[in-house]
């Protein structure tokens, strides 16, 4: 094809938003459909008093390169900040308790630290150890979390640390989650060393000389906020059309909730999961449409800094077994200092996925008040300065044992569609970057221009 093609993108968030701009970059002329009135999606900065709010996501893993490119690319790069650190907690046994050193993702690499640590009873300590000695877990076919790590450093480690780890990333439980979709780096480490404790220490690199702790947050995000992202990337929509929904798609052609019918060369997926099956029609779409999603809530709290008690580190996260509504807590103005003014400090909240429904239709104060006490049983501080209150409906799929499976089934079904491919978060990771890769590899897909390739 040497002329430009007309593509077409359904859905405004960062998959999107990031499909767009590879498209422009391969010299197409982007329509993007959204059915809301804004684009970002999750992403969502709000300025207020000097505060820099995220109401979505914070930032990303500095490890996975594309979204870092992408931000380059829009010369953005001067903006990029990097997270701070300190010490890590868990609250369990009613105390912050600090968090082994050298444990990675829950999993502990050092032997002393682990000795040391008032995280678990001897026995606990033990029966992790026996990690040096299990044979594999993993036997070629899917297991759910649980069973991975449960079978590999037994329950105490992964109540305590593990769960509340990694099933903050996914709001979901470690049942329902699938160690192929989710963590299959864990796989990989498991089948090379047999041990994750031998693997996990293998993979850890050495801490350079020199180099302060607070210089190696694992996390970057932009000054401005993530927004300045979005705003970024809004020049590469040739035809911006909000507040549409688009009812069906079918080879070079869509159809809008009003009857309309428009056709394109190419036409990119980047909505909500629930929304493939109508749209496609496709019996592998119905069922990525109805996989589990959950909701979450999320409450930011601005206060004077003399208003919050002063402890080293960016937050905690919450142990199941204290009973409380919330899983974690980030000391934002220590994480991203950029977000709070001088003498400030703003705390981010995270109710836990079961006390979500009760709670989602209730006023913000409402929300607000009881997330702030359920902090109190926690933590010292006083009246903030104000709140504000994100709801996330339906937002997070979760990816469960057989996701995989379900995402390939997928993938081949659209493939015999001429023209049409997806991305986002349903497919091949939840994170920022893992849409941005996914909206690439969908640009790539359709061969936009001959010979020419993002």
């Amino acid at each position: 094809m040497n002329r430009l093609n007309q593509i077409a993108i359904i859905g405004g968030g960062i998959a999107g938003l990031a499909a767009a701009h590879y498209a422009k970059v391969a010299g197409a002329h982007v329509t993007l459909f959204e059915a809301q009135d804004r684009l970002g999606g999750k992403i969502k900065t709000i300025y207020r008093d000097g505060f820099t709010l995220e109401t979505g996501p914070d930032g990303y893993m500095a490890r996975k390169p594309t979204l870092t490119t992408l931000i380059t690319d829009l010369g953005l790069e001067d903006q990029l900040v990097r997270s701070k650190t300190g010490t890590s907690y868990i609250y369990v046994r009613q105390q912050l308790r600090q968090m082994p050193e050298g444990s990675v993702m829950g999993i502990p690499t050092k032997f002393w630290p682990m000795v040391k640590t008032d995280l678990f009873t001897w026995r606990g300590k033990f029966r992790a150890g026996l990690d040096l000695v299990i044979p594999r877990v993993y036997k070629g076919e899917d297991i759910s979390l649980n069973r991975f790590f449960r079978t590999r450093l037994g329950s105490e480690v992964v109540d305590t640390m593990i769960e509340p780890l990694l099933s903050g990333i996914y709001n979901g439980t470690l049942d329902d989650m699938s160690i192929e979709s989710t963590f299959p780096q864990f796989i990989t480490i498991e089948q090379k060393t047999r041990s994750l404790i031998l693997g996990m220490k293998a993979l850890t690199p050495p801490v350079q000389a020199g180099v302060k702790p607070s210089e190696t947050g694992k996390f970057l995000s932009i000054d401005q906020g993530l927004g300045a992202l979005v705003e970024g990337l809004r020049p590469s929509i040739d035809r911006l059309v909000l507040n549409t929904y688009v009812k069906s798609v079918r080879p070079h052609e869509i159809t809008l909730a009003d009857g309309t019918v428009e056709q394109f060369d190419g036409i990119i997926l980047a909505t909500s999961p629930n929304m493939l099956g109508p749209l496609l029609g496709l019996p592998e779409a119905e069922r990525l449409s109805s996989l589990k999603r959950t909701s979450s809530l999320t409450v930011l709290a601005a206060f004077d800094e003399s208003e919050v008690e002063a402890l080293d580190g960016t937050g905690y996260v919450i142990a199941k077994s204290e009973g409380n509504a919330l899983t974690a807590c980030s000391w934002m103005h220590k994480k991203w200092p950029h977000m709070a003014p001088q003498g400030k400090a703003l705390i981010r909240m995270y109710i836990g996925s079961e006390y979500v429904s009760p709670l989602l239709h209730e006023d913000d104060d409402t929300i607000a008040s009881f997330a702030l006490r359920e902090l109190r049983r926690i933590q010292k501080v006083g009246t903030p300065l104000f709140t504000k209150v994100e709801r996330h409906v339906q937002t997070m799929p979760q990816y469960e044992v057989g996701h995989k499976q379900d995402v390939r089934a997928f993938e081949e079904a659209l493939s015999k569609w001429d023209g049409v491919e997806a991305c986002g978060a349903i497919l091949h990771g939840v994170g920022l970057p893992d849409c941005v890769d996914s909206a690439k590899q969908a640009v790539n897909n359709l061969n936009l221009k001959q010979g020419v390739m993002v």
